[in-house]
């Protein structure tokens, strides 16, 4: 699927007989479509195990079956647009914004990004106390864009209303329902706010090397988060997983938001670097 250019900032086992697709559905939305493998859970929080999230056997699409909350009454995307804007001038003197600038604003061409991956933001326009937190998530999206130039933007989660489809698209930011995974490049910047780490680094992380990814801190061991049995199955996997992630990069913690307790708190910037001969190595 072709995404669309953003300017001006605006703003992841064949045993010899014929391999059959399976989807489990997670009750947080999230379907894994498996081809073949055997021993695969997905947990209240849609986590992956067994054998199932390796990267040739896995994807992930939208749950079309999960109960998800009504839309905002009366809520329009010339609405939607109008918030963000009154957001985006909020969030210009705050310190995250200006910690972004120092970060980023120097160097963001020098990664030559291409493509912006926004996974599992959440839905702009559903009735549920997650709303404002997506938005200020898509307020530092968009910002980091506009120190990047032009790229193709997408989006991919679950929970998106037809609603939150047509205003992505006044932002220029394609929504795809599954394989998101597939614009993640070397010339990539992902934005992955808070996506669980056994869904993370095994489906959308896997063998991927972005330029710069915003999101969950990435550890390279997740024993002490370990708690279920099928987490302990992911944790070998996602520990390599992180090791291999975190070679090469530079790590930046964003400061505390004040504005919203929940939203960005928490958060890490990685970033590759930058040589003297152009893109990150």
């Amino acid at each position: 699927m072709g995404g669309r250019r953003a300017g001006n900032g605006r703003g992841k086992g064949n045993t010899g007989g014929r391999v059959k697709r399976r989807e489990v559905e997670g009750e947080d939305g999230w379907t894994v479509v498996t081809h073949g493998v055997a021993n695969l859970h997905i947990d209240r929080r849609g986590s992956v195990s067994g054998n199932a999230a390796k990267k040739a056997d896995a994807g992930a699409m939208p749950n079309k079956h999960s109960t998800l909350p009504p839309i905002v009454e009366s809520i329009t995307a010339e609405s939607l647009l109008v918030e963000l804007r009154k957001l985006q001038e909020r969030w210009k003197d705050t310190a995250v914004a200006k910690q972004v600038k120092e970060l980023v604003g120097g160097k963001g061409k020098g990664w030559d990004v291409k493509k912006a991956v926004c996974i599992g933001i959440g839905s702009f326009t559903r009735d549920w106390e997650h709303r404002w937190r997506s938005m200020w998530q898509l307020v530092l999206f968009l910002d980091i864009i506009g120190y990047l130039g032009q790229v193709r933007m997408y989006a991919q989660d679950p929970a998106f209303a037809p609603l939150d489809v047509e205003f992505l698209d006044r932002l220029d930011i394609t929504k795809v329902d599954t394989g998101i995974e597939t614009h993640i490049t070397p010339e990539s910047y992902v934005f992955s706010p808070f996506v669980d780490w056994y869904i993370l680094l095994p489906i959308f992380l896997a063998e991927k090397d972005p330029a710069l990814y915003v999101g969950n801190e990435i550890l390279d061991d997740y024993g002490a988060y370990a708690h279920s049995e099928d987490k302990r199955k992911k944790l070998k996997e996602c520990n390599e997983l992180g090791k291999k992630f975190l070679r090469g990069r530079e790590r930046v913690n964003l400061r505390d938001f004040e504005n919203h307790a929940h939203a960005l708190n928490g958060m890490v910037v990685y970033s590759k670097e930058i040589t003297d001969d152009g893109p990150p190595t």
